[in-house]
């Protein structure tokens, strides 16, 4: 056989078997080379029923990110819950081609009680291939047993930077989104991305340090500025933790004297999304959310789970119609449990508060309004951004009003009326009682 016919022969036999790699996803390290993806600065939010792109833009996102860095750079992420396929895959990859990859998650979300199959692979590849890598560039998995810098509470902060992608140096993305499906099929989120801003980045990186070794700090609250933008770390520990963080913000409002536009009709304007409000401290909060209703701010809150009390504080004790409320959170199979909510957790004043009359910021990140917040490992920012806040404002309006169509009243035989914005609860908790579940079992296991 001459030389010319081997070679068609070889062609013949491997191409095909190529193509079908390809076609599965299959690639070798050599193979995976990086996306040519510069990623923006701002707010991103998904909308799990705004279809599939819609549902998936934040974790599009961190896969056309992540699937960018190249060869001898780094990736760090901190996310409570770690069960995506996507973002596995591409940080997967990353590792192969020669990025230090290394991710903190929960204990929680994996132990010998709770199985995880996308965390276990990912700790797997991310082990090998290290041996002759420098220190600083070898990649993991770990877990914090709670806290990382806490005794108490959890690994509850989600963030992932990246020393450089493509031409971009020093990115992070914050906020409400683990880096899980479900983030994007039944939760809206939102994260916050930051780029090219080397002592921002470094504020991240510090924390992270101080997380993988899983063990508890003197100072948990970090709170640093650079420029306009505030970052606060959790857990609310050490010096200056005296008083509740939301409530010192809320305590400032003024809710009238509003300037330049910034309220509506010159009353502040307030505007939250917030998942979880409970205990006394949801109780506090809710005392003073009541408390500005009745002298005026112009408050939406759109949430997923309240105390029982602070809910009744919240319509009794605002005055006529109470705080105005949507409870985004629906029963879609009918098993007496919310399976579809929303996960973000942020806040946005305009208008009167403290000296200025014509603030315009915005609170993001991890935290809910609950005393576990305070003892876990958190991240919120804050965005003296009026563009950014605008934003932020126009979104959690449009969550207020826009209940997704399909949940209607006659979803399930018994359901109630829609009520505040949405389906009433009462016919939810009818189920929960009769089947003997808890009606928040997903939205408690996902804060």
């Amino acid at each position: 056989m001459t030389t010319s016919r081997r070679k068609k022969l070889c062609l013949a036999l491997v191409l095909p078997v190529i193509a079908l790699a390809l076609a599965a996803g299959m690639t070798s390290p050599a193979q995976a080379s990086p996306d040519h993806y510069n990623p923006t600065g701002g707010a991103t939010f998904n909308n799990p029923y705004g279809g599939n792109a819609a549902a998936h833009r934040i974790v599009h996102k961190l896969v056309r990110t992540i699937n960018s860095v190249t060869s001898g750079h780094k990736i760090r992420i901190a996310s409570w819950n770690f069960r995506s396929n996507r973002i596995a895959d591409a940080l997967i990859r990353a590792h192969r081609r020669g990025v230090s990859v290394r991710l903190i998650m929960d204990y929680g979300n994996w132990n010998p009680d709770v199985s995880n199959r996308i965390a276990r692979r990912t700790a797997i590849a991310l082990s090998r291939h290290n041996k002759h890598r420098k220190p600083g560039m070898t990649s993991w998995l770990r877990r914090c047993h709670g806290s990382c810098r806490g005794p108490h509470g959890i690994a509850h902060v989600k963030f992932y930077t990246f020393d450089k992608v493509q031409r971009t140096r020093d990115v992070v993305l914050y906020g409400s989104a683990n880096a899980t499906e479900l983030a994007a099929t039944i939760q809206w989120n939102d994260v916050y991305t930051l780029i090219k801003n080397h002592r921002r980045y470094n504020d991240f990186i510090r924390v992270f340090n101080q997380m993988k070794r899983d063990k508890a700090v003197k100072q948990g609250f970090l709170s640093y500025q650079v420029g306009p933008v505030g970052l606060d770390f959790y857990p609310y520990t050490g010096d200056h933790t005296s008083k509740d963080p939301v409530l010192k913000v809320l305590n400032q409002v003024r809710c009238s004297g509003a300037t330049q536009g910034t309220g509506i009709n010159g009353h502040t304007k307030v505007r939250i999304a917030q998942t979880a409000t409970y205990g006394d401290r949801g109780l506090a909060l809710a005392h003073r959310l009541a408390t500005m209703k009745k002298r005026g701010c112009n408050i939406h809150l759109v949430y997923a789970m309240f105390g029982r009390q602070a809910l009744k504080v919240l319509r009794t004790e605002a005055g006529p119609g109470g705080v105005p409320m949507t409870h985004l959170a629906y029963d879609s199979d009918c098993n007496g449990i919310y399976d579809r909510y929303v996960h973000m957790k942020s806040m946005t004043i305009q208008g009167h508060l403290g000296d200025n009359h014509h603030a315009r910021i915005t609170w993001n990140g991890s935290a809910n309004w609950t005393p576990v917040s305070l003892a876990s490992d958190e991240v919120v920012g804050i965005l003296p951004l009026p563009g950014v806040t605008r934003q932020y404002a126009n979104w959690i309006d449009y969550l207020f009003t826009h209940v997704p169509q399909v949940w209607q009243p006659n979803h399930c035989a018994n359901v109630g009326t829609v009520s505040d914005g949405g389906v009433t609860d009462r016919a939810v908790l009818d189920r929960a009682r009769a089947l003997h579940v808890d009606p928040y079992a997903l939205i408690r296991q996902d804060l």
